[in-house]
C-alpha cells in the first residue's frame, strides 16, 4: 500500500511483528483482559459514571457494561494492529506502550 508516497508493506510488518515479538503480543492480549476483567468489577461496584476513558463510558451508556468494555478493549487490540502494521520499526514501543495502558488502568481499576 502507498501512504504519503511511500510504500508501506502491511501484511508483511504486520507478520513480523507477531513473529518477532509473540511474547509482546501475549502479554499485551494477558494485560488486555485483566483491565477488561478490573473494568467491569469495579463498574459493577463503583458505577458507569466514574469511568475515566470518555470513549468507553460512551460505548457502555451505548452498549451496556459487558458489551461497551469488550468493545472498547477490542479496539485498542485493533489500534495496535493497525499501528504496528504502518511501522514495523515502532512494533515494540506500540506494544509496550498499551501494555503500560493496560496495567495504569488496571490498578486504578482495583485501587
Amino acid at each position: 500500500m502507498i501512504i504519503l508516497g511511500q510504500q508501506v508493506p502491511l501484511k508483511q510488518n504486520l507478520t513480523s511483528s507477531l513473529q518477532r515479538h509473540w511474547l509482546l503480543w501475549t502479554l499485551l492480549l494477558l494485560t488486555v483482559v485483566l483491565d477488561y476483567l478490573s473494568t467491569l468489577y469495579f463498574m459493577f461496584f463503583d458505577g458507569v459514571g466514574t469511568e475515566a476513558n470518555a470513549v468507553i463510558r460512551w460505548l457502555v451508556y451505548a452498549f451496556g457494561v459487558i458489551a461497551g468494555v469488550f468493545l472498547g478493549k477490542s479496539l485498542q487490540v485493533v489500534a495496535a494492529l493497525v499501528f504496528v502494521a504502518l511501522s514495523q520499526s515502532l512494533a515494540r514501543a506500540v506494544l509496550l506502550l498499551l501494555m503500560l495502558l493496560n496495567l495504569l488502568a488496571v490498578i486504578n481499576n482495583l485501587f
